[in-house]
């Protein structure tokens, strides 16, 4: 349940407010010059913001227990691989996961995560995720690039950009699912309405089929025939 004072001014909202995905109201008359880069809550004037390598701004709630380091990056990973090992995706190597500064651009998009891999071999060699997340969004994007590097090892045989994405996408959502608090719901509800393509159309798509067949008939279908049954 949300707050009920103004995360922006401290007071009861007499007005209409709006909530950000870390249930942290805001009065809407403040408006919205910026907004924190993972929540969404609208940025007031003055200190108490990070921004994270020049990048857009992280609020307070946000940079609570963020990963900013290696170090933390290395506390919360083989958390992550657990509940992924528990849901069905278990990589066969231990694959590296590196923290970096920033990611290159992709069709327009600025993903939190890559995976690396030789593509003759099919070996995987690291992942890459964005530095500056909560811990949430962190595991969300390893989550993610587990299932990428979890269809290499499996050398499966899906390439079509809609259906990897979308696997991967109802793999970090079914992470969501096991964790607590106000953010990995709302998560989980910009995955199912997210209007990009790839990502979200994808997710809706397989999702669809793992409904309707379950979870090990679309992975099978996916990494034999390539396409959903």
């Amino acid at each position: 349940m949300a707050r009920p004072e103004c995360a922006w001014c401290g007071r009861l909202p007499l007005g209409p407010y709006e909530v950000s995905m870390q249930d942290e109201r805001t009065c809407v008359a403040h408006g919205a010059a910026s907004r924190c880069s993972l929540c969404g809550r609208p940025r007031p004037p003055g200190p108490g913001w990070y921004e994270p390598f020049r990048r857009r701004p992280r609020c307070p709630t946000c940079s609570v227990g963020a990963v900013d380091t290696q170090e933390q990056a290395r506390r919360h990973i083989p958390g992550v691989r657990a509940d992924m090992a528990a849901l069905g995706v278990s990589l066969d190597r231990r694959v590296r996961v590196t923290l970096v500064d920033t990611m290159p651009t992709i069709d327009g998009a600025s993903p939190t995560g890559l995976t690396h891999s030789f593509k003759e071999t099919g070996e995987v060699i690291g992942i890459e995720v964005l530095s500056g997340l909560t811990a949430v969004h962190f595991g969300q994007t390893v989550a993610h690039e587990i299932g990428h590097a979890w269809l290499i090892e499996r050398g499966a045989a899906v390439t079509h950009p809609v259906l990897v994405e979308g696997l991967c996408e109802v793999f970090a959502s079914a992470w969501l699912k096991k964790q607590p608090g106000a953010l990995p719901p709302r998560l989980r509800e910009a995955m199912a309405t997210n209007p990009d393509k790839t990502y979200g159309a994808g997710y809706r798509v397989v999702r669809e089929a793992v409904v309707r067949n379950g979870i090990r008939k679309v992975l099978h279908a996916l990494c034999v025939t390539g396409r959903l049954p």
